[in-house]
């Protein structure tokens, strides 16, 4: 990739969108599938902003269990919400596929945003939308019951007029460990809703047929209207 090239796909990133990064210095690495981005270039001493490709990113439990948070792709950014802090969250980041990254040192990025009011802004918007995911994310995980877990992740994500169909865009095995439960206990809670008639299962595509029901089997009403405000 070239160095105009790399302009162009920075100034695509919305952090950085007609924001005059000219003085700002980073090194472009290509990183190959299934590679761990954060072991590139010192990766907890830059940001990296992410030109191409996509990664999903792991949190690493005491007992060395790997539960997938999200999926970040091009235009996101990584290492981004400890400038300020020497706090550093256990986190690995794996390439879905073959990615363009360019690495910023973060004292570098630090002074950026000091002298830049309107890129301070986007940067705080950007920490707090963060913030917002993890909450979000951690409620999620703590919730005991496997079929707790799979009827959360269903309503909040179910779209259409009554909000009754959900789409699948990973497979269930990635499905199963951003929920932190096994393959076969994602399966088997699927197979026992379809059973008790209240999804149903056509490919990628879930349909809720009961979702009052699930509601008051999942995490309740009240709760889901909370989330969706934040």
């Amino acid at each position: 990739m070239t160095k105009n090239e790399i302009k162009k796909q920075m100034d695509a990133v919305p952090l950085f969108h007609g924001i005059s990064i000219e003085e700002m210095h980073c090194v472009y690495r290509r990183i190959r599938k299934n590679l761990i981005a954060n072991e590139v270039d010192s990766g907890r001493e830059h940001v990296g902003i992410i030109l191409s490709g996509s990664m999903d990113v792991y949190s690493v439990l005491p007992d060395d269990t790997e539960v997938r948070l999200s999926k970040l792709q091009a235009g996101d950014l990584f290492g981004i919400c400890n400038l300020f802090s020497s706090y550093d969250r256990e986190t690995i980041l794996k390439c879905r596929s073959d990615c363009d990254v360019a690495f910023v040192p973060k004292e570098e990025f630090r002074h950026l945003l000091m002298s830049n009011e309107e890129l301070m802004t986007r940067y705080l918007r950007l920490c707090n939308d963060k913030i917002a995911f993890l909450l979000r994310r951690t409620e999620n995980l703590a919730m005991q019951s496997c079929r707790g877990k799979v009827i959360r992740y269903l309503l909040l994500n179910a779209t259409g007029s009554s909000g009754e169909t959900v789409v699948l865009k990973d497979s269930k095995e990635i499905w199963a460990k951003s929920l932190g439960i096994s393959r076969a206990a994602l399966y088997r809670e699927l197979a026992d809703l379809r059973e008790k008639g209240m999804i149903r299962i056509k490919g990628r595509q879930i349909t809720l047929l009961k979702r009052e029901l699930l509601e008051n089997i999942g995490c309740g009403r009240s709760s889901l209207l909370l989330e969706r405000e934040l």
